[in-house]
């Protein structure tokens, strides 16, 4: 999938997650930086030109790469705010960011191994080609309904 489609998946999912945690800054900080942090595996594409045992659907693309991102965001959040709060929030962001985009890329064609190193077997569902606008475009949109969803939900403002 292109970014948009992994950030609407992120939102769409994060938002879903969030629901029962009601109104709450965290909840919101949560969904709004996993969103974000769903593009760092794609960071294998300009990686690949410059080192040359990256490659596109590699070790970026794995459970092992969301458990890093989520430990190097974790200790980034500490530095820069000093509360395990924020370490959580750092942590959790940058994994299920990531884990997300692992969901997603695994509706595609394009076969790799999420479950690295821990698993080898690859995996692709094959139900649509990561390039495909409707499927992106698609997934943004329902990405953002849910989000607001989300948000007149536990804001009380659809009660």
């Amino acid at each position: 999938m292109h970014s948009e489609g992994h950030v609407g998946l992120t939102l769409l999912i994060m938002s879903l997650i969030m629901i029962p945690f009601g109104a709450n800054e965290n909840a919101l900080y949560l969904i709004v930086l996993s969103a974000a942090f769903s593009a760092l595996p794609d960071l294998d594409m300009k990686w690949r030109t410059q080192i040359s045992f990256i490659q596109h659907r590699g070790i970026t693309h794995s459970i092992l790469f969301a458990l890093l991102s989520g430990v190097a965001f974790g200790a980034l959040f500490f530095y820069t705010h000093r509360t395990i709060t924020w370490v959580a929030i750092g942590f959790l962001s940058a994994f299920f960011g990531v884990v997300s985009h692992l969901i997603g890329d695994m509706f595609t064609h394009h076969a790799f191994k999420p479950l690295w190193p821990f698993y080898h077997n690859e995996v692709a569902l094959h139900w649509f080609s990561a390039n495909n606008k409707a499927v992106n475009e698609g997934l943004f949109t329902a990405g953002g309904i849910v989000f607001i969803a989300y948000f007149l939900i536990t804001s009380g403002s659809l009660t």
